[in-house]
């Protein structure tokens, strides 16, 4: 790739340009466009070394005849390109993981067509045993990466499964690597102490989830739950740049399928006493760059560090419009998509932003496009600050079976590409910062010349 660095201009001043579109909200138009300086690099420390790491989400449809039996799809991780030497090691875990996944999926797969091919057979017979809902059976497996710097990497892996019945299931399970050794990390790794780290997850599962069913009888079961897990060294959990956070799968605290997931976070700054911490210099030793993005669950709140329960951010789309839940206010806007993948933005200096992909569905008048939407956290109210012609997927639009897409974990440094109805040479790749407004700020283009 020819790198051409130009002259310090943020992307804002292409707002000139802006015209409005149906929905009322402001459109870039980059028929001019402008570059930011190269990003600084000097003093950084080995938590703020971003890793450039793809994700790729591949599909599949199985039928018999007439018949779609199956509809599936698993995601795997790995570097963009060569990994540079330091990186090796992690370069080789993520390489091994994606290939055990890649087999599990093959055996679930096979057993998933196994099982719908014998639904389908037995209404065709008339039975009485099968689910009262037609429909392919599905498993989806997908990715969300919460921290990949030069300390760690870590990811939730999201999975779910419809085998028959009355609905499907999630399961959620997290992976964290030390990112020099390659090492998959145990809490034990992480926390000083786990029995000390289980009492205090009771009390804040507690204080999180004061009306939970799991609350019955003082949240005696609850207890008793946490410490199987504990012994068993089964919980999920993340490491995070600012602490840690732990998923529990629907039913497994006990309660209603309606509960769905519980998640709560033990914050660094918050809890260090928790904490294995560097003698140095007594803080965290797991503790990441002030600077950050995180990939987000979709419907599931994200508590914020150094606020009450109540101040949380959770994204959601639904009825042809994304809404947005932050620190007990809402705002929405209408988005006719047919995905949303949302990464929430922490600069170093504390500004937060909302960085979300859409895929716009494909019309009589247009092809299917992804572009990105920017959101302001830094507000009482969420508010839109723009819809830009660029996304974070890394590979072709007409390939449905197979979609990589670059992994946002830096704010000064990520990879985009700009889309089909962008002026700065479509499909082509961008190196990025986040600007001082929030906006995606480009500073290098693929094959850019003079």
């Amino acid at each position: 790739m020819n790198k051409v660095k130009m002259i310090t201009v943020a992307l804002a001043a292409a707002l000139s340009l802006a015209v409005p579109f149906d929905s009322g909200i402001v459109k870039m138009d980059l028929a001019r466009p402008a570059f930011a300086g190269s990003k600084i690099t000097a003093g950084q420390n080995i938590a703020q070394h971003s890793l450039p790491l793809l994700t790729t989400v591949r599909s599949y449809s199985d039928w018999e005849g007439p018949h779609e039996m199956l509809r599936a799809h698993w995601t795997d991780i790995h570097f963009y390109g060569k990994a540079k030497e330091a990186d090796r090691n992690i370069a080789k875990s993520l390489a091994e993981y994606s290939r055990k996944e890649q087999d599990a999926f093959g055996k679930s797969r096979k057993e998933l067509f196994a099982g719908a091919r014998e639904e389908w057979r037995q209404r065709m017979r008339g039975s009485d045993s099968v689910s009262p809902y037609y429909g392919p059976f599905w498993f989806t497996g997908d990715i969300l990466v919460r921290r990949a710097d030069g300390k760690a990497v870590s990811f939730l892996e999201d999975n779910g499964e419809y085998a028959g019945g009355f609905h499907g299931i999630s399961h959620l399970t997290g992976k964290n690597f030390d990112a020099r050794t390659g090492k998959e990390l145990q809490l034990s790794d992480v926390f000083a102490n786990r029995f000390a780290m289980a009492e205090a997850l009771k009390k804040k599962l507690k204080a999180d989830y004061p009306e939970a069913s799991f609350m019955e009888n003082g949240g005696a079961g609850l207890d008793d739950i946490i410490d199987k897990l504990v012994k068993e060294d089964s919980l999920a959990w993340t490491l995070e740049p600012e602490g840690v956070t732990f998923w529990f799968n629907p039913y497994l605290l006990g309660g209603t399928y309606a509960e769905d997931t519980f998640v709560t976070t033990f914050y660094f700054n918050e809890e260090p006493e928790l904490f294995k911490t560097n003698m140095d210099t007594g803080t965290p030793v797991w503790q990441g760059s002030k600077g950050y993005c995180m990939d987000l669950r979709s419907y599931t709140p994200l508590l914020l560090s150094g606020n009450s329960g109540s101040d949380k951010l959770c994204v959601a789309h639904e009825n042809n419009r994304i809404r947005i839940e932050y620190k007990g206010q809402e705002y929405s806007n209408e988005l006719t998509a047919v995905s949303i993948r949302p990464t929430l933005v922490v600069c170093s200096d504390g500004r937060r932003y909302l960085y979300v992909d859409y895929e716009q569905p494909a019309s009589k008048f247009s092809a299917a496009n992804y572009r990105l939407y920017v959101y302001d956290l830094n507000s009482k109210t969420p508010g839109l600050i723009g819809d830009y012609p660029m996304t974070r997927l890394a590979s072709s639009l007409k390939d449905t079976g197979k979609r990589s897409w670059y992994v946002m974990s830096d704010p000064g440094d990520f990879y985009a590409t700009s889309t089909a109805d962008s002026n700065i040479a479509p499909g082509k790749r961008l190196r990025c910062r986040v600007g001082k407004d929030g906006r995606p700020e480009v500073y290098d283009v693929e094959g850019a010349k003079g």
